[in-house]
């Protein structure tokens, strides 16, 4: 009887073959195993655009791509192109979203204590409040809270000191009277805004413009990257610099997203969102000076308090903030913790 590899042809086949299936097996055992996955999509949302928070996703795109080899791949949503902040904030709970930044309260949905960094009181001012955020108990009081809420903490920015931008002047506290000012939900922002006289409407980012256009509104409540990149010069041109709290921006992560990953990939969201935080400062510091400039070289007018008015200002705010502690225990637990923790630096 003959035998298999005797037959025409039928040896060489089955060498051939046998050969690429060992080939093919070696190729697969020796290639790394996330090789074969596809990339795990990162969406990072923001309400705003060329702006800090903006800029800080397209950093942390380029930073945590190289970090992990493009396993993570970050697609960049800013604008409000995902939502307002309830949705965004809502996102991040479910894990629909899996990342989004802005200011500290714009998260107040999720628990009341997020509004305790923009709280009056905290920061003396921009670099006062950058060295604030680099001390361990500081951070580790904020990212303590928030795993149980469904997010995770990663990085803290600070995006400037608040301003108000109204379509006619406020130069002394008397003109705030009846000025319907937008704010963000949080509790903390519309008391102060009633303590200085004016009428707090809560609004999402993207509705303010034609709000002042319409005259809905008179004004907003936000910082001077906001005022330039939203170009509104024409409708609300008169800001007054009070500096009475700051804007600290939070970059928050799905925690129904960041338990699926490996550990590796753990460890490196949440490391280079803290890496970049120099980097960014820096860009923020200089950008905050040019926004200054292009802001007047629009025609737009910049106002201060005078010192007594200044000084009435902050006693006013600091009954508000007190008032608003009375009834979250919870947050004044927060804001102790923070004083205290920003007290440590000059």
């Amino acid at each position: 009887m003959a035998r298999l590899n005797d037959r025409p042809g039928i040896g060489r086949l089955t060498v051939a073959a046998l050969s690429m299936a060992l080939f093919v097996a070696f190729a697969l055992a020796a290639a790394p195993s996330h090789a074969q996955q596809q990339p795990i999509v990162m969406k990072f949302a923001t309400l705003t655009l060329n702006d800090m928070q903006h800029e800080y996703i397209k950093v942390y795109k380029t930073e945590i791509e190289k970090a992990t080899g493009g396993r993570i791949q970050v697609q960049i949503y800013p604008a409000g192109q995902l939502g307002g902040a309830p949705r965004q904030t809502e996102g991040l709970r479910l894990g629909t979203i899996e990342a989004a930044i802005g200011p500290s309260e714009l998260f107040f949905g999720a628990d009341p204590r997020f509004q305790v960094p923009a709280l009056a009181g905290l920061f003396k001012n921009n670099e006062h409040a950058r060295k604030a955020l680099d001390v361990e108990a500081f951070r580790k009081a904020i990212t303590d809270f928030t795993p149980p809420r469904g997010i995770v903490t990663m990085s803290f920015n600070v995006y400037d000191q608040q301003l108000f931008g109204y379509k006619t002047p406020v130069q002394k506290l008397d003109d705030f009277k009846g000025k319907r000012t937008r704010v963000l939900a949080s509790e903390g922002e519309q008391a102060y805004v009633v303590a200085l006289g004016a009428s707090a409407v809560p609004m999402s980012l993207p509705e303010v413009l034609p709000a002042v256009q319409q005259g809905t509104i008179d004004g907003v409540s936000s910082v001077m990257g906001v005022f330039v990149a939203f170009r509104y010069n024409d409708a609300a041109p008169h800001v007054t610099d009070t500096g009475l709290w700051a804007l600290i921006s939070v970059a928050l992560v799905s925690k129904t997203w960041f338990d699926k990953l490996p550990a590796d990939l753990q460890k490196a969201v949440v490391e280079t969102g803290r890496k970049i935080e120099p980097q960014i400062h820096q860009w923020q510091t200089k950008r905050i000076q040019d926004d200054h400039k292009a802001w007047l070289d629009r025609g737009g007018k910049i106002y201060k308090l005078s010192p007594a008015e200044q000084a009435e200002a902050v006693k006013r705010l600091d009954t508000a903030t007190q008032a608003v502690l009375a009834k979250n225990p919870s947050s004044k637990e927060l804001y102790d913790k923070l004083k205290a923790a920003a007290a440590t630096v000059n």
